[in-house]
């Protein structure tokens, strides 16, 4: 795929998160990270009075592109183009004068809400809950955890991966005394970050490249990591998802409705588990009968969305009628369907609710297929004065976002709860409170202090999801040796992080980073960019407008990359939406991040056999072991990949003496230096027949791989 929008193809790529990786990554050879952004100075006289005005941006070879200054991470300067597209590029690559001018406007930018201090006094103020709980529990805090064993959990956390050999060897070779510190903010804006925390929330949003009829997703998936690769706030992120305009094919952000656009009361009872950790789903057809939820509660909250659209039969129809008819004969009919399959799917906002009560409601506090009344759900501890109640519900065609306005206001009683309790499970392996989906009752969570603290926190990182992790994670109690999973979680009182088996995507992402190291970072998948051809007015569902599109896609390559039926599922057809960098193809396997292949992967995939979720109900990702993981691991393409010519075997056979051999898969593997007794035996095992690939293959398949400490 070729873009050429003044600049030239050399100089940038659309994808925000392809040209993130290229500033962080290691220059080949050298083992260390560009650090020339960071250290550049701005002049006095340099900072622009109006950062978001019109500027001439000049690239080092001369090439020119008129946008606005949007945003600068890691290295990656985003503008905004006047058809309100946005154009990412390293700084390096500008002229002199621009990267001064881009620093400036970066330098105007609001600070982050909490600065290192903060954040130490922060984390050091839970440890203090915990450890009072602690004292109450007569429970003792576990020990520290070392350097090893912190390196190898903190990559798995922030990253997503296992750091590579190299990566291992720095850090513990490190002797500051800020290490720790340094290489959690280091990884929490790093390329990884913003892959391992899509896999996370792609569960939690039930994320699928396709939505039925042949419908793909594309666009949703490319904003939302944008959104993460951006460090847009969480709050920010789910107010454009519940407000959010337009078709699957034509706004990324609308996605997140048009995921249950043919179910929509099911829709409202995923947000509300989702984002609030409302356990709503039985009320949906009777009151709950262990919770305050009732029927009428439900549908109350559903006329918020009433009056919006999501899927429109009549546009179906018509493409049905148009794909049968013998007009389509001399139409590719796969790349028709392409087109048309998407334009359905389109959120719009009515002028009236018609929401109504079922017709077997059966309560008296409405009346069967009465229209309802939007309203707002209360819980017990709710104020009769919270601000975040006062919105109005007279116009039908904003009742979507006045509830928007509701649900992510910091006073609503659940939603930085919510967010903060996901989070912490994400770092610690067992929430404050359990489950996730259900805090109705803040006083049911194993500590309420604590989750009163997170919930504050939260807040003040102004939801600020990076910013959170970073407390969390700077906390001695992370950083300390891990427990075994209660049988009871309402007892843990987090006298450390608790043992997990790694989720799918870090399993997978693990294996590909000892095949070929840290490259896959580099290599980033976007569709959704070509998506956008396809989208087609409600009137143009017609034979000339279809073959007009689809000129366009051989035009551009399009129509030989579709990747057939499974949208961009078969490996080799993805490789041209790669960008940043093509992955190896070995074995069979797509070696890219798990974040970057089909969303989710098909069933006979190693991400599925060993527990990713099929995205149909949220946070099912599982890691319950089972006998076709074990075949995996010990004799399938993934031990083939590992055992005969991967970058962690043969870094290692570089090395000249054996004990060196070992001690790099060692490294590699399990992110320490083997034990003396590890040593000898590995030698001797190297002495007497067996090879460097017999024992990588021995610690592939080692619990201590599959874990995270």
């Amino acid at each position: 795929m070729k873009r050429t929008i003044l600049f030239s193809t050399t100089f940038f790529a659309c994808s925000f998160v392809a040209l993130l990786a290229a500033p962080v990554a290691k220059i080949k050879g050298k083992g260390r990270t560009n650090r020339a952004v960071e250290e550049a100075t701005l002049p006095p006289d340099s900072a622009p009075a109006a950062s978001l005005s019109w500027h001439i941006w000049t690239a080092s070879g001369g090439e020119k592109l008129e946008a606005k200054y949007k945003a600068l991470e890691n290295g990656i300067v985003i503008v905004e183009q006047k058809d309100q597209r946005n154009v990412r590029f390293p700084i390096s690559r500008l002229s002199a004068a621009d990267q001064k001018f881009a620093l400036a406007c970066k330098s105007a930018e609001p600070r982050p809400p909490m600065s290192q201090e903060i954040i130490n006094k922060a984390a050091a103020r839970l440890d203090t809950t915990i450890n009072e709980a602690l004292k109450v529990s007569k429970t003792e805090a576990n020990p520290t955890s070392s350097d090893s064993l912190f390196l190898r959990r903190l990559y798995l956390d922030t990253i997503g991966r296992i750091p590579t050999d190299q990566e291992a060897q720095a850090f513990l070779t490190d002797r500051s005394p800020n290490k720790r510190s340094t290489l959690i903010n280091q990884l929490l804006n790093s390329p990884g970050y913003t892959m391992h925390m899509y896999n996370w929330l792609a569960d939690m949003l039930r994320v699928k490249d396709d939505y039925g009829k042949g419908a793909k997703a594309f666009l949703y998936e490319d904003w939302l990591k944008d959104q993460i690769a951006m460090n847009t706030p969480w709050d920010k992120m789910v107010h454009e998802m519940l407000t959010a305009d337009g078709k699957l094919n034509q706004n990324g952000a609308a996605g997140f409705l048009l995921r249950d656009a043919q179910m929509p009361l099911d829709g409202v009872s995923n947000l509300l588990t989702t984002f609030l950790g409302a356990n709503v789903s039985c009320a949906q057809c009777h009151d709950h009968p262990f919770a305050d939820w009732s029927q009428h509660d439900f549908y109350s909250m559903a006329a918020y969305f009433g009056a919006t659209d999501g899927f429109h039969e009549d546009v179906y129809k018509k493409a049905r009628r148009l794909l049968k008819s013998d007009e389509m004969a001399t139409i590719n009919k796969a790349m028709a369907v392409q087109i048309l399959a998407s334009n359905p799917y389109n959120l719009v906002d009515l002028t009236k609710n018609k929401l109504k009560f079922p017709e077997d409601y059966h309560y008296k506090d409405a009346k069967p297929g009465e229209l309802t009344v939007p309203g707002l759900i209360r819980w017990g501890d709710t104020k009769k004065d919270n601000p975040a109640y006062t919105i109005s519900t007279e116009n039908s065609a904003q009742l979507r976002n006045q509830f928007a306005d509701w649900m992510v206001h910091p006073e609503n009683p659940r939603f930085a709860a919510s967010i903060a309790n996901r989070l912490w499970k994400k770092v610690f392996g067992l929430a404050v409170q359990e489950p996730v989906s259900d805090i109705d009752d803040l006083s049911a969570a194993s500590n309420p202090e604590l989750m009163t603290q997170i919930t504050d926190y939260m807040k003040q990182a102004k939801f600020n999801m990076r910013e959170f992790q970073r407390i969390l994670f700077h906390t001695a109690a992370y950083q300390r040796l891990a427990s075994k999973m209660p049988e009871d979680p309402q007892t843990y009182r987090f006298q450390g992080p608790i043992i997990r088996r790694m989720s799918a995507e870090q399993v997978w992402d693990s294996i590909v980073t000892l095949t070929t190291g840290d490259e896959a970072d580099n290599c980033l998948l976007r569709r959704g960019d070509d998506l956008q051809k396809t989208d087609l007015a409600d009137n143009q569902i017609t034979l000339d407008a279809v073959q007009s599109v689809i000129d366009e896609m051989k035009k551009s390559g399009m129509a030989a990359r579709s990747g057939g039926k499974k949208g961009g599922g078969n490996p080799k057809a993805l490789a041209s939406f790669y960008e940043g960098g093509v992955p190896q193809y070995r074995s069979g396997l797509l070696l890219a991040r798990a974040s970057e292949i089909q969303q989710p992967a098909p069933e006979n995939h190693f991400l599925r056999l060993f527990g990713q979720s099929d995205r149909m109900v949220s946070d099912t990702n599982t890691v319950d072991g089972s006998v076709p993981q074990l075949l995996q691991l010990m004799n399938g393409p993934v031990q083939e990949m590992i055992t005969k010519n991967s970058l962690a075997l043969r870094n290692a056979a570089n090395a000249e003496k054996s004990e060196d051999q070992v001690s790099s898969l060692y490294l590699s593997f399990l992110g320490r230096a083997p034990s003396s007794a590890e040593t000898a035996k590995a030698v001797d095992a190297l002495k007497n027949g067996l090879t460097l690939s017999d024992i990588a293959w021995v610690l592939l398949n080692t619990r201590e791989f599959l874990f995270i400490p």
